[in-house]
């Protein structure tokens, strides 16, 4: 964990290493944290690098970011993370029975899960899977979430064949996922 100060920027960075992680990237969290993401296998210098190669697109965002306050931490209790389970799979539910009147996809199952990092995810055994926090999404960005998941079916991968799949019913899918990545998950 470092933490750099340039131009009256101030930002913590870490470097983490990530098993499904293909390639180097940067995040620029709320609060102006910095967190480079690294696969697995490539050592962590490799992040410091990419980090420094950025330097001047970081410092600029981790400025804006400083800006926003970050979102306090909402923990929920047992009873109701069942609640919002319940209200999350008769989201899941209906949206996907709309949304699949056009795709016509087979799935599995659904599963609505804790999860402290994913919104959602489809599994190859083509079963379903979505955060109960859907329920605190706008709708617009819980049917973009459903379909993002439901295309998975398709194409499990982010293909420019996959994103049109996606565009056939969320036409404006890229100010969507820009959106629904600013809710933060923590």
């Amino acid at each position: 964990m470092g933490m750099p100060k340039t131009e009256n920027v101030e930002f913590k960075y870490q470097i983490v290493k990530h098993r499904r992680a293909k390639r180097v990237r940067i995040t620029v969290k709320s609060g102006g944290e910095v967190v480079v993401t690294v696969p697995w296998w490539t050592p962590k210098l490799a992040g410091e690098r990419f980090l420094k190669q950025n330097w001047e697109w970081v410092t600029k965002k981790a400025a804006q970011m400083n800006k926003i306050n970050p979102t306090k931490t909402v923990r929920h209790t047992k009873k109701q993370i069942a609640i919002f389970r319940l209200q999350a799979r008769n989201i899941v539910e209906q949206r996907l029975e709309f949304f699949n009147r056009y795709y016509n996809f087979d799935f599995n199952k659904i599963t609505i899960r804790n999860q402290k990092t994913r919104w959602g995810s489809c599994s190859s055994d083509r079963n379903l899977n979505f955060n109960y926090r859907i329920v605190t999404l706008p709708q617009n960005l819980a049917d973009y979430l459903v379909v993002h998941e439901l295309c998975h079916l398709k194409e499990m991968n982010h293909s420019s064949r996959f994103w049109e799949l996606v565009g056939k019913t969320i036409p404006d899918y890229k100010k969507l996922r820009k959106q629904l990545r600013a809710h933060d998950l923590r």
